[in-house]
């Protein structure tokens, strides 16, 4: 799948195209899914859905889910 794919269906997916409550663009939503980003997915047990994920804004918020991942920030 291309990037321009993935984009186009997380902007379908997402309500009226905000995105950690931010608005987006599909344009500017291609743009900020270009290249490698570390995330977190977390499983909640007291919860039905279950799951929830975060995805970074910045490359300084991935940088600290890096650091907490591996103890050290790798550039």
């Amino acid at each position: 799948m291309t990037i321009r794919e993935i984009s186009s269906q997380l902007f379908s997916l997402s309500v009226g195209g905000f995105f950690n409550r931010e608005k987006f663009t599909k344009n500017r939503l291609e743009t900020q899914l270009d290249g490698w980003w570390y995330f977190t997915v977390t499983k909640y047990a007291d919860r039905a859905d279950g799951f929830d994920y975060y995805i970074p804004d910045t490359r300084e918020q991935e940088s600290a889910i890096k650091n907490k991942l591996f103890g050290r920030v790798n550039k």
